[in-house]
Order: C-alpha cells, then sequence, then structure tokens
C-alpha cells in the first residue's frame, strides 16, 4: 500500500472550520487529518535558554552546584575508579595490557 502525504499550511477559524492555503493535490477519496499548531508564539527556546532554566530552577530548589575544586575531585575519583576497573581487567585477561599492540 502506498502511503501518499501532502502538509498544507491552513488556519483554523473560530466555527472549526480550516482555510487551507492552496488545494490538495491528492486524489479523491478518504483522507486521515491531524491538526496541530503551526508554531507556538514567540521566539523558540534554545539550549542556552534551557540551561538557564534549569539552573534556576536548581537553584531555587537550594541546589547551588559544586565548586570548581569538587568537580575537579570528583573527575580525579572517577580516573582512579576507571584505572583499577582496567587493571582488574587486565589481570583477568579481558583487556590486552596496555602498549601490547593496535587499539
Amino acid at each position: 500500500m502506498n502511503v501518499i502525504e501532502e502538509t498544507i499550511e491552513a488556519t483554523l477559524d473560530s466555527n472549526g472550520q480550516l482555510r487551507l492555503t492552496h488545494q490538495p493535490r491528492l486524489p479523491p477519496g478518504p483522507v486521515q487529518v491531524t491538526i496541530r499548531v503551526a508554531s507556538a508564539d514567540g521566539p523558540r527556546r534554545g539550549l542556552a535558554d534551557v540551561i538557564r532554566e534549569i539552573r534556576a530552577d536548581q537553584t531555587a530548589r537550594g541546589f547551588h552546584g559544586l565548586t570548581t575544586e569538587q568537580l575537579r575531585q570528583r573527575a580525579a575519583e572517577l580516573e582512579a575508579e576507571n584505572d583499577e576497573y582496567d587493571r582488574t581487567m587486565e589481570r583477568l585477561g579481558a583487556l590486552p595490557p596496555p602498549g601490547s599492540g593496535p587499539t
């Protein structure tokens, strides 16, 4: 079954009728119609807007984030955990030793 589809910009009147910007180019017969708002009023939110909203929400809930030193400490802890994991895998033979061949 071939699905033929066309998107047409339209305006929804207060009485529920649609005014299409142009005549559909589909063959006559039954169709399925989905109506959705074409665009919200105002500019779209960008990534920076979302990050600012998340930050404001966190601050409002009392979360103020980690300091630079706390972030560095956590990164060092993760690195140490990863190194220990790699050593364990090498010891078990699941990983080749560092520098033993192409990666």
